[in-house]
């Protein structure tokens, strides 16, 4: 087996000299560790390293290996890895832990096997069987949804990586913070202000929360409903014999409470009115 060597990766410059070279640093250093993966295990497969941020609506994407999407020549066609910005406030071995994952997946694909189902979420015992020939652990059981595929790195392989995972964490790249990444995986603490490289105040925004494993974010509560349902006076025979409300009309809420007075903390704001039974509607969860 091939000896892994450091990964030379640049250091970081001043800003005035680096500002167009960010990217460029962290897909070196990304390059760099896959090649030292490629030096171990030659079946996996050459790639395009992109990078960008990992959240999606409900989860966060750490990696993800994509067959065949980047054209590299008149007839050629080389597959896409990519790592996500949030994965980088993690540090070098859990850096290395997803993209041993990902050249799991990339030898699936090279020896022709189904390691994953359900639009590639769930990851099955052959994706574990080759995760494990790259150095990564399987867990006890599966999980919903994703399956098998919470494999991580073990002190050996680690230790065979020692020299690309130390170059990743002394590069000092650049990366996406993340809040819930940093409660839950320990990522790099928020920023704490200052200017942007064009000397801008920091105005951190919030971000939009599968990939290599697709760990999942809780989702956020459902917002309350805009509209809801306002009965008046009038009533009915119900089916039971009991006098239920005649009148039932959804509202949006800007339309309720246009009609109340400034100030005005009554419920029924007194304007919305039935012509029939001359009393104000009210919402009927107050029934």
């Amino acid at each position: 087996m091939n000896t892994t060597t450091a990964t030379t990766i640049p250091t970081q410059a001043g800003a005035a000299e680096t500002q167009q070279e960010h990217g460029s640093r962290i897909i070196t250093a990304l390059e760099g560790a896959w090649s030292a993966i490629r030096a171990e295990h030659p079946d996996v497969p050459a790639v395009v390293m992109i990078t960008g941020t990992g959240r999606t609506a409900d989860s966060m994407k750490w990696g993800h290996f994509g067959e065949r999407r980047w054209t590299t020549g008149a007839t050629t066609r080389t597959h896409e890895l990519f790592a996500g910005g949030e994965l980088l406030s993690l540090g070098g071995r859990r850096t290395m832990q997803t993209l041993l994952h990902e050249a799991a997946h990339a030898l699936a694909h090279v020896r022709g096997i189904k390691d994953t189902s359900s639009d590639y979420r769930y990851h099955n015992k052959r994706f574990v069987k080759l995760a494990e020939e790259l150095g990564l652990q399987g867990p006890a059981s599966p999980v919903p949804v994703n399956g098998w595929n919470t494999c991580e790195i073990t002190d050996r392989t680690a230790a065979r990586y020692a020299a690309v995972i130390e170059a990743l964490d002394t590069a000092s790249l650049p990366y996406v913070y993340d809040a819930w990444v940093t409660a839950n995986f320990g990522g790099a603490a928020k920023p704490t202000g200052g200017e942007d490289e064009n000397g801008d105040d920091d105005a951190q925004g919030e971000g939009g929360g599968e990939g290599e494993g697709g760990s999942d974010e809780p989702k956020k509560a459902k917002r309350p409903p805009t509209r809801f349902l306002v009965v008046c006076g009038c009533v009915k025979p119900g089916k039971d014999g009991k006098p239920e409300a005649a009148r039932r009309i959804q509202i949006s809420r800007a339309t309720w409470e246009f009609g109340r007075e400034d100030g005005d903390e009554d419920e029924d704001g007194g304007a919305l009115m039935c012509g029939r039974c001359g009393q104000s509607f009210r919402k009927a969860s107050e029934d």
